[in-house]
């Protein structure tokens, strides 16, 4: 058995030290960090490059002096910086000089030439820091100008403080510095270099210390102090200035280089900053000719971030001139650099592991291979032999590990991303306790798991804890390995997180099989137990937010009636567009829908759908489905079987809907716009795939029409299509008598053009004769009302007339649209028109009685499909004896007395009287109703129509008109006498009140979040009551329902109105209780308080329930305004005010930074309170 261990070339188990920081100078780190590192070849003439352009500065004075260093995150681009800084200025670093170290580690005879003449010819003091973390930055908003200034005078020797600097220049300056020092010492008791580091007595001490030594320009111990605080500006020219005049104080003959870590982060998408930068650098070329050099580091090439910045862009396009010497370097090298520092193998180990790879290399490749957006390394023969147990790509992963683990919120200060921390990784996989690979046989591979397990201490608490619990509430071997894979992934953007991938990042060995059966099934167990989430760009470890929302999300249930909602919804689906089937080839037939019992989907035949829970239901509910179907005959009816993965999706469907429902509104953060975002893409996936579930289920269902078996067969896979087939099967069965009226639409139009033209019945066009309408007597044509379809339309409206009801064109549409017609709308005008045509019948539309097929009338109430719906059609009668018999019985229903004589004339003067007597009245109460918008009108509408063609007619229309229609002008009577008793003034009053609560005052209450069930309820039936043509009937439960909710909203308004009075009262009283308000005089206190009284008023500015609570939630801000302005008033000039957002505007990411902004306010503060300032925290 041959172990991993015995495959290297040197010790793994040497120390490697962690991440080298850019500002650490002890003098061992930096020894270990140059006797280490690595030289790539483009690294080397990276470092020629720069360094004879340093070099030839001498002897060829330019202003090219400043060199921008990029590199994606672990390039590396760090270490370069600081080493050729180093290099450079030549420190001795325990015994030896850095250049000769680093020209030993380099092996190069002309970088070592070059670096030579630099260190004879060009000595130079060198300033390296990062400007992400260095103590001498105060706050987020310094510019770089600054920055270098105070990290310059550090070098030198002097305060960072800018005043106290100053101080330090003008008294060398005036050669009393030596003097200074004595005096402070004597009056202070220590030295003036160890006390001017605490600056909150710094100030004032130095300021008495100048009092005494030149009492005649400073007059009073506190003098300087109080000219002093913070009036010293730096500018780029001003730095410039500076830097020649102290390097020829302190460095004679020496050069000055800059090297500044992370710059490119700190100007990014700030264009004052990078226009600073832009000064700083042309300052020190056109002062320093040569002599002061700037070396800066960022992750992007300059030329990107400058085309990122929107404004400036010429300003901003100068700075790529300013740099002439830009070096990026690749991520490329990280992997050679591994190799070399870390898994350097033996002879005889690449001979092993090149055999390894040739035996398993298809397998391998298959089982490790990730998908991804970018072009990830490949494994190959030799880069397998270099990287094992590591893979290529592994290396990649590593990186954006490790930058994301810097770039988390919490992160550890010691994680890094450079070259160096890597290599550590690579190193601990081999030789930590909780990984030893070193230990294990050849042909094991290194793991993401395993990864995880050596950062873990860099993961936020919560997840390493949720991570932990896993095996104790998950069986699954894998489950815990799968968790952390899915975790680290995360910090990956570019690679999937798909069980696939998740696969590959855990296969264990060289020639194992895929673990991808093994990873579904812990997918599974992860997700259900709520450990890990499947978004749309993969699996993810909850956040807490997440986990907050899941729990709640899986305390909905669904009840019986929400399953069957979601059931109807997805059978719908499967209805859209609705399933059609053209019957000889003239008219499309719909197929309706029935799930449950309950009609969803309207059609000319139904599909009723039953759905069984189980096998044993299913069978049942199939015997009695196929018995029903016999006895509705023009039914289908369709049963299918649901089964535990459906049940389980329409649970998650319905908690998805719940939760958008109950949190949709929950925008105003991000997380909570994210997970609602998630969460509505959540219910489509649960959707789609209990969509496909169910059309499975329907699709191995049964279905059953009059008695026989229409199910599907084994390759249907369309619910829709089935449908379709089903009906194009059924459809001939139930509308057996279609084909008596079917006809082409285009040809039933050239019809009806025809016929309201026409002179005669010859020369009709095609589809008279298709539909046998015609029949030739004595030569000339006439239609034959005696046979069917003629004869049938009007049979149907003479029995409608014989029972009092109108035969409209809407009655007609409907009677015989139905089985066993099916006959299509425009040839049922076409019938209608030619009854009218052939004398049989006779139309009123508008008032106006239609006899003539010709005339303009007919034209427009035949040729409009919405005015022929509403157009009555009755029998053309002669009146005789049976006639007037009849109006007398009708006249005797209506009005309550017979006739006074029973003659054509005297009959229909005693009905239009009668009618006349209530025209008004029932035309009043329709008015009525419409101007306050109440419902009923049309009802009466149609009767008042009727009454005027009564009373415009001939005799015998009038009474014709009134045998028709007297049971709905009988009805209009009874309607307007009730509503005339009902809707009093009062009455009117209560139902307007009611539908501006409906419309104002409902709406602002249904969005209350606590509103009672109750008070919704009565909302829900005020709304109802108002739609009802018999609301007249409820007015007392309107005007209840009304005031209910009236008074919810009164409660709730007055609430809101008490709560922002209480506060302000209360903001008053603390007001005038702060130290100093009795000193104020009244109209200084009445202008202070003004807001704070206004808002205390119950009468001042009250608008809506929103606005009384904005302005409740204002009132804390409105009062430290107050209490501001009262200071501002009491202290003038001595009143600072610090905002302390300015310390804290690029955001903390880590404890480090957390430090550095709770310092900068630190010192401003003591400085401050040092001058005898009062500080006020805004």
């Amino acid at each position: 058995m041959t172990l991993i261990s015995t495959l290297f070339a040197n010790d793994i188990d040497r120390k490697i030290e962690e991440v080298i920081k850019i500002d650490q100078f002890a003098e061992e780190s930096i020894a270990t960090e140059i006797d280490e590192y690595v030289v790539t070849d483009a690294i080397k003439r990276h470092f020629i490059e720069v360094m004879e352009a340093y070099q030839e500065t001498p002897q060829k004075p330019h202003e090219g002096i400043a060199i921008w260093v990029s590199g994606f995150f672990g390039s590396g681009k760090s270490s370069f910086a600081k080493n050729f800084g180093l290099a450079v200025e030549n420190r001795s670093v325990l015994g030896q000089r850095v250049a000769d170290r680093f020209i030993a580690r380099a092996r190069d005879q002309k970088l070592a030439v070059v670096l030579k003449t630099i260190n004879e010819q060009i000595p130079t003091h060198t300033v390296i820091f990062d400007v992400s973390t260095d103590r001498g930055i105060r706050s987020g908003n310094q510019m770089l100008s600054e920055i270098m200034y105070r990290l310059f005078l550090k070098s030198l020797g002097y305060s960072e403080d800018l005043d106290l600097s100053e101080l330090e220049i003008n008294l060398e300056q005036q050669g009393t510095f030596d003097q200074f020092k004595a005096i402070f010492q004597s009056e202070n008791g220590k030295e003036w270099d160890i006390a001017k580091k605490r600056l909150m007595f710094a100030t004032s001490e130095a300021s008495r210390t100048l009092h005494r030594m030149q009492p005649g320009t400073y007059s009073s111990p506190d003098s300087w102090a109080n000219v002093a605080n913070n009036k010293t500006d730096i500018s780029p020219g001003k730095l410039a200035e500076r830097i020649v005049e102290l390097m020829a104080r302190h460095r004679p003959g020496h050069s000055l280089m800059f090297v500044i870590d992370e710059v490119g982060q700190f100007v990014a998408r700030d264009v004052q900053k990078m226009l600073d930068l832009q000064a700083v650098v042309h300052q020190l070329g056109v002062k320093g000719r040569g002599k002061h050099w700037i070396v800066v580091t960022s992750q992007e090439k300059l030329n990107e971030l400058v085309s990122g910045l929107e404004n400036s862009k010429i300003e901003l396009a100068r700075l790529m001139d300013r740099f002439p010497l830009q070096v990026h370097l690749e991520p490329s090298d990280i992997s050679e650099v591994t190799s070399r520092r870390v898994l350097l193998k033996s002879g005889n180990a690449e001979k092993e592991l090149g055999a390894l790879y040739e035996a398993n290399r298809g397998r391998l490749v298959q089982h490790t291979k990730l998908s991804a957006d970018i072009t990830l390394p490949e494994v190959d023969r030799q880069s397998f032999i270099d990287l094992y147990p590591l893979l290529p790509y592994q290396i990649d992963l590593i990186i954006q590990i490790v930058s994301g683990l810097r770039t988390q919120s919490g992160a550890s200060k010691h994680v890094g991303g450079a070259n160096r921390t890597i290599i550590k990784l690579a190193q601990q996989l081999l030789v930590h306790p909780q990984t030893r690979l070193a230990d294990s046989e050849v042909g094991v591979l290194a793991r993401l798991d395993q990864i995880y397990d050596l950062v873990e201490g860099n993961i936020s608490s919560d997840i390493r804890a949720k991570i932990a619990s896993i095996p104790s509430k998950i069986s699954h071997p894998l489950a815990p390995a799968v968790a952390k894979a899915v975790c680290l992934l995360q910090f990956v953007k570019s690679v999937h997180r798909s069980a696939e991938n998740i696969a590959a990042a855990l296969h264990a060995g060289v020639d194992g099989d895929s673990r991808l059966t093994e990873v579904r099934e812990a997918l599974v167990l992860l997700e259900k137990e709520l450990f890990v989430r499947n978004k749309k760009d993969g699996y993810q470890i909850p956040t807490p937010a997440e986990d907050d929302w899941d729990q709640t999300r899986n305390s909905f249930d669904p009840k019986v009636a929400d399953t069957n909602r979601i059931y109807a919804q997805t059978i719908n689906s499967f209805w859209s567009p609705v399933p059609v089937f053209h019957l000889g080839d003239t008219k499309q037939f719909k197929a309706g829908l029935m799930i449950n019992g309950r009609s969803e989907v309207s059609g000319d035949i139904t599909f009723s759908i039953q759905i069984a829970e189980n096998a044993a239901v299913a069978a049942k509910l199939a015997e009695e489905l196929r018995v029903r179907s016999q006895t509705e005959p023009t039914s289908i009816f369709w049963v299918f079987t649901i089964d535990g993965d459906i049940q389980r999706e329409v649970r998650e469907a319905f908690r998805s809907q719940q939760m958008i429902e109950k949190r949709g509104r929950d925008t105003a953060t991000v997380d909570g716009a994210a997970l609602i975002g998630e969460e509505k893409q959540r219910l489509r996936r649960h959707e789609d795939e209990l969509k496909r579930r169910v059309r499975g289920a329907a699709l191995s269902g049964r279905i059953f029409f009059r008695g026989n078996d229409r199910s599907p067969d084994a390759s249907a896979s369309d619910v829709g299509k089935i449908a379709s087939t089903t009906l194009g099967v059924v459809l001939p069965l139930v509308y057996d008598r279609f084909s008596e009226a079917s006809a082409k639409s285009a040809d039933v139009k050239k019809g009806l053009d025809a016929l309201f033209v026409a002179e005669n019945l010859n020369g009709l066009p095609a589809v008279f004769s298709q539909l046998r309408l015609l029949r030739d007597e004595n030569g000339k044509p006439t239609f034959k009302t005696d046979v069917t379809p003629l004869s049938e339309i009007l049979a149907q409206i003479e029995a409608r007339a014989n029972y009092g009801e109108q035969a409209t064109g809407k009655w007609l549409e409907d009677e015989f649209s139905k089985a066993p017609f099916g006959w299509d709308f425009e040839v049922i005008r076409l019938l209608a028109l030619s009854l009218l045509r052939a004398g049989s019948i006779e139309a009123v539309s508008k008032g106006v009685t239609i006899d003539n097929a010709t005339s303009t009338q007919a034209k427009d109430s035949f040729g409009s499909n919405n005015l022929f719906r509403s157009t009555n059609l009755r029998p053309k009668k002669s009146i005789d004896k049976r006639v007037l018999v009849e109006a007398d019985e009708n006249f005797k229903s209506t009005f309550g007395t017979g006739f006074k004589e029973i003659s054509q004339q005297a009959i229909a003067a005693e009905i239009r009287t009668e009618v006349e007597r209530h025209e008004d009245a029932i035309s009043t109460i329709m008015s009525t109703l419409q101007v306050h918008g109440l419902p009923g009108a049309d009802v009466l509408e149609t009767a008042v129509s009727e009454i005027k063609s009564i009373r415009r007619g001939s005799e015998e229309n009038a009474i014709t008109t009134f045998n028709a229609s007297h049971r709905s002008i009988k009805d209009a009577i009874k309607r307007a006498a009730d509503l005339s008793n009902v809707l009093t003034a009062p009455a009117l009053q209560d139902l307007d009140r009611a539908r501006r609560v409906v419309v104002t005052e409902l709406p602002v209450l249904r969005d209350e979040p606590d509103l009672e069930e109750a008070i919704s309820a009565k909302g829900s039936e005020l709304v109802n009551y108002l739609s009802k043509e018999t609301f007249f009937r409820e007015i007392a439960a309107i005007e209840q329902a009304a005031t209910a909710i009236q008074a919810e909203y009164n409660k709730r308004y007055n609430a809101a109105l008490d709560g922002r009075v209480r506060a302000y009262l209360d903001a008053l009283q603390i007001l005038t209780q702060t130290p100093g308000w009795e000193r104020l005089t009244e109209a200084q206190q009445d202008e202070v308080s003004k807001l704070l009284r206004q808002c205390a008023d119950r009468k001042f500015n009250n608008q809506t329930i929103q606005h009384l609570r904005s302005e409740t939630e204002s009132c804390n801000g409105r009062l430290s305004i107050a209490i501001e302005r009262v200071h501002q008033i009491l202290d003038g000039e001595r009143l600072a005010t610090v905002s302390v957002s300015k310390f804290f505007s690029g955001g903390i990411d880590n404890e480090e930074q957390l430090e550095q902004a709770l310092t900068g306010v630190r010192e401003e503060f003591t400085k401050l309170l040092g001058a005898g300032k009062k500080v006020i925290v805004r």
